[in-house]
């Protein structure tokens, strides 16, 4: 005879309840226990000092292009900033979203910057490589905060072109800027070398004029030019170029910010490479075709940080999107808070277990015989009052 391991058997609608409630507590208990990344009080003060010396760095900027008589057109800077460019310039290399520019603006980003370093544990003296472009001249700005709050020795190398609204103004490019800010004594660090950028790192279908431009504002600051005829020279020189600098001295992440060619090779890396801080980026690469100076140091298992994707950042931070006027320090930033999937995988253990108790085995029924039992005995279970017997076992009884 064959044995029986289960029959179906008719489910209570009390335990159909008992279950139904204890899923409903268990959202509430995800929903309501969010993990925030949590900052210690040094961290904290990092954060707003990083945040207090971007907004400097806005404003002497800001001082610098009004000085030179340019305009701030309400429809593409609403809040007046200075750090938005033109639509179209001889510096120009791509159409960008108007949006994302105008989020960047904001000095709250340099605060997020040190808390997405933070996982790294870079400590003043550390040497970290850079790759930026001139399209997002704010968040530049927000990364040398940050890096100068923090303490870190960068090697950066530009490429100096811009997509549309960013430092793409002829007279003053990301160079410029920084420049500026290292004369101001606001930064310490200087860029090592540059590119011209845009398409194949060197302005490939550019005008000459435009060329000319380039290659002017790398000459009038004092920076070295790689001179380059590949993307994948480039790529080789910018590594070359990481390695002679830092030396002996490990590099302890690679930061880049904006969508260089060389650097994260533009929309196709940013695809792959999401932004903020991955510390370990070994199966991001595996068995991709994107080459770039990203993907090269990520194969070498150093820490990567992409700053890009800045609506998705300001989302993830709780920062405005295009703000319509000038953004000011938030003292108390905090990343968004996300539910904690540890709690919800035990909430879901929970909650199937209670099912597999009620539904499968009979264990609900058995409980509610017994229960029923003690009653019918004129009793009730040992040491247990019946004001203490809960709601569901009143139900079941």
């Amino acid at each position: 005879m064959k044995r029986i391991y289960w029959r179906p058997h008719k489910t209570s609608k009390a335990a159909v309840l008992a279950v139904g409630m204890t899923a409903i507590a268990a959202v509430l208990l995800v929903e309501q226990g969010p993990a925030f990344t949590l900052t210690g009080d040094a961290q904290q003060e990092q954060m707003l000092r990083a945040s207090r010396l971007a907004k400097t760095s806005f404003d002497v900027i800001r001082g610098e292009r009004l000085a030179l008589g340019h305009e701030f057109p309400k429809r593409l800077d609403p809040g007046q900033t200075g750090m938005v460019g033109l639509a179209m310039s001889p510096l120009t290399s791509l159409p960008a979203n108007l949006a994302a520019k105008q989020t960047s603006v904001n000095p709250n980003f340099a605060a997020a910057i040190v808390d997405m370093l933070a996982p790294l544990e870079l400590k003043p003296g550390d040497c970290v490589a850079v790759g930026c472009t001139g399209s997002f001249p704010a968040l530049n700005v927000c990364l040398c905060a940050a890096l100068e709050t923090i303490g870190c020795e960068p090697i950066v190398v530009h490429s100096v072109a811009s997509s549309q609204f960013g430092a793409n103004h002829p007279e003053m490019t990301w160079l410029d800027m920084e420049s500026l800010l290292h004369e101001e004594k606001l930064i310490t660090f200087r860029t090592s070398a540059a590119t011209l950028g845009a398409f194949g790192d060197r302005a490939v279908g550019m005008s000459a004029e435009s060329k000319q431009a380039l290659r002017a504002a790398i000459e009038r600051n004092g920076v070295e030019s790689l001179e380059i005829n590949s993307l994948a020279q480039s790529m080789k020189s910018r590594m070359q170029l990481y390695d002679s600098i830092a030396g002996e001295r490990p590099i302890k992440a690679y930061i880049n910010v904006g969508g260089g060619a060389a650097s994260i090779h533009g929309d196709q890396g940013k695809e792959i490479y999401d932004a903020g801080a991955t510390l370990s980026a070994g199966e991001l690469i595996e068995g991709e075709a994107v080459d770039c100076v990203m993907t090269r140091f990520a194969a070498r298992g150093v820490p990567i940080v992409h700053v890009g994707d800045t609506i998705k950042l300001a989302t993830q931070y709780g920062l405005p999107v295009a703000p319509q006027m000038a953004v000011e320090v938030n003292p108390d930033l905090r990343p968004r808070a996300e539910p904690n999937r540890y709690a919800a995988g035990a909430v879901l253990m929970v909650v199937l277990l209670a099912l597999r108790a009620c539904v499968r085995t009979g264990g609900y029924e058995r409980v509610k015989r017994r229960v029923r039992a003690w009653l019918s005995r004129g009793s009730r279970p040992a040491n247990v009052p019946e004001t203490a017997l809960t709601p569901a076992v009143q139900l079941m009884v």
